[in-house]
């Protein structure tokens, strides 16, 4: 067969079109010869005339359907299609077309040589032109299958990665065909635990529903990896059905998520690790409207963070007026406009989208753009977050620059255009800080307090909250890539803890905090409990289908401790207090923290612009010393 199939791919592109046209025709030809007039005339009567008479005599409704038929495959492109990716479903119409042209061409040359014909015969000859088209279309798909089969023969490699597809969807099916493409991948079993799809297969895989049965394939193929194609499933169920799969030690991969698939971002067959909101413990939020913001103008600094651009995408669900997108970095710019247009035209949305390359330090340019769209809400999310860049000498200065004077420029402009609502996004790590991330974040709260305590119209408040962490997050894609290259995975102590909420969760409540300020307010997130960073290493180890190992020389991922990095603690906190108080919304709370008074915090904050200006980092560390609780350089 193999030889064969080499003999025929060798062949020049015009001898193998040669052959194809000439297999058609002899398909046409012998679906003519058995179904059409010759056969039928000797079925039906006592002839005594040959079958080669009768082929000769009738020769001519042959020939011109099928030059007809043909013509019209090579004009349309039909020959010009490669065997190797042919595929019946995108050649349907083609097909189709051409066999009918085939039959009713014979039915309507047999016709005309009749001067009279009854009704009954002319039902029996197109009933039998039809019969034609219906047979030549099955021979010509079958022969392309067989070629196909021949010239390239499936082969699978034996050492294939055993593959389970989680779910029998549409987003399944797409998986199973470029699976069953792929060499690589051997698609055991689909798993789906509804009772209407037991016993049964697709493309000849079998439908597992039982959850057993997937205990023993793991027991079968140490290798196996389990495929999530579930884009459109609440989380909560996506995180039980890990938290199942974890327990068995299978490896777990993901298709893009709804979203995604909607913005263009991704494709279905685009697989995936999982991310942390997969394996947080428990689902608390859904996504909040605004109301009544149908004429209202939203700019969201640090539009294309993580954040910001989750703000932005659940905003537009409420339909503002505009959005302004503010944002430093171009291509994160680029990133979130380009989804927010497609969510706006996938949902018929009437908000427009306004995407600004800006700097929150730039204190003209952000006067310009209030100015011109007369903003009615801001959210704040722009910030320098990461712990060790910005504890750095060499960032420092900048850091404190765009954390603290970039947060007041954008304040006192939001005053000054009397906006509505101001909601700043802040972190936990501004609660009794051990680093000057947490120390810049917490001095940007007092601005807000002081700036709020002035303000006669417009409504400053700030949201605290701890990581929020998706698959592009430091730590889950850290501990996969060690995972893959066979350990350790490191963690900076086995016993720090982390609190943690889903970007989605956080971005809901920081909209439904900015809907309950009354001006002043520090809101907390309720984070539920903390995490420890160790348990979530090893519940990624067995999420990656590997096992835990306590020593090196075991066959499996080892985790080491490495030591805290500066300025890191065991512990987070949310409240300077210690006290919290309950709102309507029993996700939020409210802390009171004791602030400066804005005529006293003017020359500090000129202070602070001129050790910056002049990069003088001891006396930027002295100054939030002395003005933030907690903070010791």
């Amino acid at each position: 067969m193999n030889l064969v199939g080499q003999k025929l791919n060798s062949l020049s592109r015009l001898r193998k079109t040669i052959l194809v046209l000439l297999n058609d025709l002899f398909l046409a030809f012998t679906c003519w010869l058995v179904f059409g007039p010759p056969m039928a005339t000797i079925i039906s009567s006592n002839t005594t005339v040959n079958l080669l008479s009768l082929i000769y005599s009738q020769i001519y409704s042959f020939i011109f359907p099928a030059a007809l038929f043909v013509s019209y495959f090579y004009f349309f492109g039909y020959y010009r299609s490669l065997i190797r990716f042919f595929d019946s479903r995108d050649s349907i119409f083609l097909c189709v077309s051409g066999s009918l042209i085939f039959g009713f061409s014979w039915a309507a040359i047999y016709i005309l040589q009749f001067d009279l014909i009854e009704t009954s015969l002319l039902s029996v000859i197109l009933l039998q032109g039809l019969l034609l088209s219906a047979v030549l279309y099955a021979f010509i798909n079958i022969s392309r299958d067989v070629a196909k089969y021949f010239i390239y023969p499936y082969q699978k490699n034996e050492n294939a990665l055993p593959v389970i597809i989680y779910g029998s969807g549409k987003s399944a099916k797409a998986l199973l065909d470029a699976f069953q493409n792929d060499p690589l991948k051997n698609v055991i079993a689909i798993y789906d635990d509804s009772p209407t799809f037991k016993n049964l297969q697709i493309n000849n895989v079998p439908i597992i529903s039982k959850f057993k049965n997937l205990e023993k394939l793991k027991a079968k193929h140490n290798n196996l990896q389990v495929f999530l194609a579930l884009p459109n499933i609440k989380t909560e169920k996506r995180r039980k059905i890990i938290s199942d799969l974890e327990t068995i030690k299978v490896a777990v991969r993901t298709v893009p998520t709804l979203t995604e698939l909607i913005s263009d971002q991704k494709k279905m067959t685009d697989i995936q690790e999982l991310s942390i909101d997969d394996i947080l413990p428990g689902a608390r939020i859904s996504n909040f409207t605004l109301s009544n913001v149908e004429s209202k103008n939203f700019l969201i600094s640090g539009a294309g963070g993580s954040i910001g651009s989750e703000i932005t995408r659940q905003l537009l669900l409420s339909n503002p007026q505009q959005i302004i997108l503010f944002e430093l970095s171009e291509y994160n710019l680029f990133k979130i406009e380009r989804e927010c247009s497609s969510l706006i035209d996938s949902k018929k949305l009437q908000s427009k989208i306004v995407p600004i390359l800006g700097d929150i330090r730039d204190k003209e340019n952000l006067n310009f753009v209030f100015q011109k769209y007369k903003i009615d809400h801001v959210y704040h999310a722009a910030a320098y977050k990461h712990v060790p860049l910005v504890e750095d000498k060499n960032n420092l200065a900048k850091a404190a620059e765009n954390n603290i004077l970039g947060t007041y420029n954008l304040a006192q402009i939001s005053l000054d255009h009397q906006v509505n609502s101001f909601v700043m996004i802040s972190t936990d790590k501004a609660v009794r800080p051990s680093n000057v991330m947490g120390a810049t974040k917490r001095f940007a709260e007092i601005v807000i307090q002081s700036i709020n305590d002035k303000s006669t119209f417009t409504k400053f408040s700030m949201v605290r909250f701890g990581n929020v962490i998706n698959s592009s997050g430091s730590v889950i894609p850290l501990f996969l890539d060690q995972i893959s290259q066979g350990g350790p995975v490191t963690v900076t102590d086995k016993e720090v803890k982390r609190y943690f909420m889903t970007i989605p969760e956080a971005s809901s409540l920081v909209l439904q905090a900015g809907e309950m300020a009354k001006g002043g307010e520090v809101f907390i997130l309720d984070m539920g409990e903390q995490i420890k960073i160790y348990d979530l290493a090893r519940k990624l180890i067995h999420l990656s289908g590997r096992n835990y190992v306590e020593n090196h020389n075991d066959d499996g991922i080892q985790i080491l401790e490495i030591g805290l990095r500066p300025g890191e603690k065991m512990f987070e906190e949310l409240l300077i207090s210690g006290t919290e108080i309950k709102t309507e919304n029993e996700k939020i709370f409210m802390a009171n923290e004791t602030f400066i008074d804005y005529k006293k915090l003017k020359p500090v904050l000129e202070k602070i612009q001129t050790n910056i200006a002049n990069y003088n980092n001891e006396e930027i560390l002295n100054i939030l010393t002395e003005n933030v609780e907690g903070f010791d350089r």
